[in-house]
């Protein structure tokens, strides 16, 4: 059971909606000028060998980002004696970091494609929350009126997922409501809201992701 929380936070970190803490070191670098933003990955996303292939880190980049993730290693111990709001508290002030430590380790070109990837594996988690950032929401132009229809999205989601467990039961149903609930937010965007949200992922990235023995399969 501890070992399936520590999986799962892992997992939370790599896909939480960081600050724009990037987006205002890299402002003009790559991307089109965009920064990590809202579409900050983290350290445990970078330090996938995968990743470091994809982006062709050097033996000094992939020492640095090794370093990175034995310091959130060691950040993790402890987390599961914590409440909920402190945890989340925690895992944002961890993401703000890892953004931090991230800008300085990758190029600009590396940025740009770490921060599509990234975004690829939040949409994975759940679209409907990648959409609630500030940042992404001005990007998409995402209306008033599709923030409600968004909003009242994530709130059922939430209530469906609430209270399941970590075991495969639970894991298994979170990805059938992760589904059913991108589908549905789909439905909200526009056809140049679409393209625009596929222009930021780039091209699908076909590595491994793994956590604590788990593999990701990508699409």
């Amino acid at each position: 059971m501890k070992r399936l929380m520590q999986v799962t936070l892992v997992a939370a970190v790599v896909v939480m909606a960081a600050s724009p803490v990037l987006a205002q070191q890299r402002r003009g670098q790559g991307g089109g000028g965009r920064g990590f933003g809202g579409l900050g990955g983290g350290a445990m996303l970078l330090g996938q060998k995968s990743v470091q292939e994809e982006l062709k880190l050097s033996d000094e980049q992939v020492k640095q980002v090794k370093e990175l993730v034995d310091k959130q290693r060691e950040a993790f111990q402890g987390f599961g004696d914590l409440s909920q709001e402190e945890r989340r508290t925690k895992m944002q002030e961890m993401a703000k970091t890892n953004n931090e430590a991230i800008a300085k380790i990758l190029k600009p070109e590396q940025t740009k494609r770490f921060k599509q990837i990234a975004l690829q594996q939040q949409v994975r988690f759940g679209l409907a929350n990648v959409l609630n950032n500030p940042e992404t929401a001005k990007e998409l132009k995402i209306t008033d009126e599709q923030k409600g229809k968004l909003e009242e999205i994530r709130n059922k989601a939430r209530e469906e997922t609430q209270g399941l467990g970590f075991d495969e039961e639970g894991r298994q149903k979170r990805q059938e409501v992760t589904k059913a609930t991108n589908e549905k937010v789909m439905g909200v965007l526009t056809a140049e809201q679409k393209a625009k949200l596929k222009e930021m992922q780039g091209e699908p990235f076909k590595g491994e992701i793994q956590f604590g023995g788990r593999r990701q399969r990508q699409n």
